[in-house]
């Protein structure tokens, strides 16, 4: 083995050393959210319900699971639980304790209309400032509910089966086809690798 060769072995165990706790605590979390009725670890039963209110509307059910149905929050509540420092918990709830009082009372005294009106608001200014200046806590909660959200679901089995295109047994190689007979504009739950 040259060095060079054993420089990208020694540098790929590295990034498997750091990489792998947070992965498994991701796997964790799944695992987490698939068991029904879990009380949460992390956030207390208010915040919980809060955030489930937050995430329905992100992905909310419709001909397919919601977030709810995939188990979303349990995962959420999981991954703060294990994965993130004490710094992002800690900027996480002050987040959510602004985006709480954002609405001029209470989020879960909002109704269902004031509710989708609110998060679409505060995500168009997170998008907005994401880039260009500091964003402020109630908009930085939504996006990072947002993005766990998503996370969440698309691991989840209805998240990957049925509103991803998923064969598990993937048949013969088809070249040139039209877009049409290629998924139905669906993308694929696919397997990522690290390539060194």
């Amino acid at each position: 083995m040259n060095r060079r060769e054993w420089l990208k072995c020694m540098s790929a165990l590295a990034v498997g050393a750091v990489a792998a706790p947070s992965l498994l605590a991701v796997f964790e979390a799944h695992a987490a959210s698939q068991k029904p009725d879990a009380a949460p670890r992390f956030f207390n039963p208010a915040q919980s319900s809060l955030i489930a209110a937050v995430i329905d509307i992100v992905i909310p059910r419709t001909d397919t699971p919601g977030a709810l149905d995939a188990g979303v929050p349990a995962f959420i509540d999981q991954m703060f639980k294990d994965v993130y420092t004490k710094a992002d918990q800690q900027r996480y709830l002050t987040a959510l304790a602004a985006f709480d009082q954002a609405g001029g009372k209470p989020f879960l005294q909002l109704d269902e209309a004031q509710r989708k009106k609110l998060v679409t608001k505060l995500h168009s200014e997170a998008i907005a400032t994401s880039r260009h200046a500091t964003m402020p806590p109630a908009a930085d909660f939504v996006l990072m509910t947002k993005k766990l959200t998503m996370l969440g679901f698309f691991m989840s089995q209805p998240g990957c089966t049925e509103v991803l295109q998923y064969v598990a047994v993937p048949g013969g190689f088809k070249a040139d086809i039209p877009l049409s007979q290629a998924g139905n504009g669906k993308a694929w739950a696919v397997e990522t690798e690290l390539k060194i």
